[in-house]
């Protein structure tokens, strides 16, 4: 077998038919527009020299092909796992390989080929099978059947997530931009856009809508009688297990069974598990919201209300307001929440999120102290072509054409189809559980999906062994959290209100510290008209500038401001780097984009006054 048809099989593996995709664009390609010569290299290395037109260009140095790769990965530094990393180019495969080899953890490797000539060309020259079974490796080609630039910006999209931005790489191979010059700017622009929008959340022309600081808002006065999930670990009991219901097409099998574990074990749900469950007479002893946009609808059952809340601040308030049980939060990083929990004397106690809400739930049982946690309904995979199980979103859950999915191995299939996305939660898993038992041997983790992608390092069982084997001793667990007071006392309680009723004077201090700050920007914008520019005059002001921007970050409620400003503050920021040739130029250009900022976050501030004066105004 040559090494272009292993590819092949390599690729058909991880992404079904694309093998097929290959072999069809092969045969229909157009007239070549590239002359690819194959020439070796001072150090014995196969390099690709390229005629394209009246343009000759090597993609590898001629005498050292690999030196640059080198430096390109040492400059990188060690990357968290699952980081996104785009790349133009496959001409040059030095710098895949020493990406794919040299880095110690999993990465996402998207990879823009704007050739098919060359892509062929790299098949034949390279084995990809190890780096697809180290990273997720996404092959973008132009030539191939539905890889258009739609498709492209959905899959950016799925890999590009706000909380990963400031790990990821761009790199364009060299030599790229010269032969493909309109290609490399749309590309470098579409990273760009999705890059901006993620940071932003949502569309520039939403920007002060504040969605996620409204939802904070509205959820910060059941602060005032909730609870934190440290205090789960004084009443739950370690010798019981854990139980992570998810809503996974495999739920629909073993669902019944789960009757069984209650009360003889902690069981927590994901929102959309919750109908399927209470209908099957299993009411879980907590359910987990997370999502900011969740519909109310998911949980809206009189039975739902009083079941015991996981919850951020940020979720969706209209669940919140359904709820009317305890509802847990725990440390997220934003301030001023950080200041009333400082208040209810608890410890300090977050929940890795890994993205998903089951995710959420399976670090908060390990981090009260749970042992044993059992995985339900956690497919991460379209189990059956099914991406839900029946009685989430619809009585009866519809199947999907998952042909063109990516493919994993699975529970009891030797491959399952799966998204992106899902195969994101299953790293997270796989680093998560890998981390944990290298503290701790006897921590288990039973993986009774019956269906779904493989979880390493778990057990498989059917749910019924599961419950059979580790689920033996009776508990109240409704009993346990009602020993429970609220985390904040009478005195604590008092002080959040009056806190809470007083952020809208913070944000009043935010305008007038911005508008200082725009004082400043104008005189800069000033000077930058002169001819000559009096340079001692003009470092001066950039550094009052600096002295004010740390003024007006100060402000405790900055931070609110700051998250949904992340689309200007991003632009401001990148504008700082960017050097004109003169100082007059340069000069303008800070002060433009400086009083842009400055009056979004002026106009921000005002908004969140108003929203806190709505929501706390008659706190009590």
């Amino acid at each position: 077998m040559t090494v272009f048809e292993k590819n092949l099989e390599v690729l058909a593996e991880h992404y079904p038919e694309m093998d097929k995709m290959i072999k069809d664009a092969q045969e229909n390609q157009e007239e070549p527009m590239l002359e690819i010569l194959e020439e070796t290299s001072y150090d014995g290395e196969k390099i690709l020299k390229i005629k394209k037109e009246n343009k000759i260009c090597y993609l590898n140095g001629k005498r050292d092909t690999k030196e640059m790769a080198k430096k390109w990965v040492e400059t990188l530094g060690k990357l968290p796992r699952n980081t996104p990393i785009l790349m133009m180019g496959v001409g040059n495969f030095s710098y895949l390989k020493e990406l794919s080899e040299k880095m110690e953890e999993s990465l996402t490797i998207v990879i823009y080929e704007p050739s098919l000539q060359i892509f062929l060309k790299f098949l034949e020259m390279t084995d990809l099978q190890k780096w697809m079974e180290k990273h997720l490796i996404v092959f973008w080609v132009d030539g191939l059947e539905g890889m258009d630039a739609r498709s492209m910006r959905d899959t950016l999209v799925q890999v590009l997530k706000y909380e990963m931005l400031d790990y990821t790489k761009y790199f364009v191979l060299p030599n790229y931009e010269v032969l493909f010059p309109e290609e490399t700017v749309r590309f470098v622009k579409m990273c760009r856009d999705v890059a901006l929008k993620a940071l932003s959340g949502y569309e520039t022309n939403n920007i002060f809508a504040g969605v996620m600081v409204k939802n904070l808002f509205a959820n910060a006065r059941y602060l005032c009688d909730g609870y934190k999930t440290t205090q789960l670990i004084e009443v739950i009991p370690r010798d019981i297990p854990g139980i992570v219901v998810a809503a996974g097409p495999s739920l629909n099998k073993n669902i019944k069974e789960l009757k069984k574990a209650k009360g003889k074990a902690f069981i927590c749900a994901v929102d959309t598990a919750i109908k399927p469950l209470i209908r099957e007479g299993i009411i879980p002893d907590m359910f987990a919201v997370i999502d900011a946009l969740k519909p109310v609808e998911l949980v809206e059952m009189e039975e739902a209300r009083d079941i015991p809340l996981l919850s951020t601040l940020n979720a969706a308030p209209e669940v919140l307001d359904y709820h009317t049980g305890m509802k847990f939060f725990f440390n997220e990083g934003y301030q001023f929440a950080e200041d009333i929990f400082r208040k209810s004397g608890h410890k300090m106690g977050d929940v890795s999120s890994g993205g998903s809400v089951a995710t959420n739930i399976f670090s908060l049982l390990y981090k009260i102290g749970i042992e044993t946690i059992i995985l339900v309904g956690q497919d991460l995979a379209y189990t059956g072509n099914k991406s839900y199980a029946d009685g989430t979103f619809k009585d009866v859950i519809e199947e999907e054409d998952t042909s063109r999915f990516m493919m994993v191995e699975g529970n009891y299939e030797e491959k399952v189809p799966t998204q992106l996305d899902l195969k994101l939660f299953i790293d997270w898993y796989n680093m998560y559980i890998d981390r944990i038992k290298e503290r701790d041997e006897n921590f288990r983790v039973i993986n009774a999906t019956e269906g779904g992608a493989k979880i390493q390092n778990t057990e498989l069982m059917t749910l019924k062994e599961a419950i059979e084997e580790v689920c033996t001793k009776e508990v109240d667990i409704r009993a346990c959290l009602e020993k429970l007071p609220p985390m904040l006392n009478d005195e604590a309680r008092e002080w959040t209100i009056e806190y809470l009723k007083g952020l809208s004077e913070e944000f009043r201090k935010v305008k007038k510290e911005t508008r200082k700050m725009k004082k400043l920007y104008q005189k800069l914008d000033k000077i930058s008209d002169k001819k000559n520019i009096d340079k001692k005059e003009y470092l001066s002001i950039l550094k009052r500038i600096e002295k004010q921007r740390e003024a007006v970050e100060g402000v405790s409620v900055f931070q609110l401001i700051s998250i949904t400003m992340s689309n200007a503050h991003y632009t401001l920021l990148g504008e700082q780097h960017f050097q004109e040739k003169s100082l007059q130029k340069e000069g303008k250009e800070i002060a433009e984009m400086g009083i842009a900022y400055v009056e979004d976050a002026t106009k921000c501030a005002a908004v969140f006054e108003k929203y806190s004066e709505e929501m706390f105004g008659d706190l009590s």
